[in-house]
């Protein structure tokens, strides 16, 4: 009986997480620079619509542009 309580909330705290991840992934796509288009926007959309956004979701990338001299 123990052993259940504990594989359920660890199965609802990984699901919960997950949807906060997927969350935040879909949200940072919407609130990216989308002029130009660069590798946060691309990276954030896709993961949206597939499995690793979850995980993706946790993640800061950044669209910062390296300035040459």
């Amino acid at each position: 009986m123990k052993k259940e309580i504990i594989v359920w909330t660890t199965w609802f705290i990984v699901a919960i997480l997950a949807l906060i991840g997927e969350i935040q992934c879909i949200y940072k796509a919407i609130d990216s620079n989308w002029d130009p288009i660069g590798k946060r926007e691309l990276v954030y959309t896709i993961s949206a619509f597939t499995p690793v956004g979850p995980i993706i979701g946790w993640f800061n990338i950044s669209d910062d542009e390296i300035e040459e001299e």
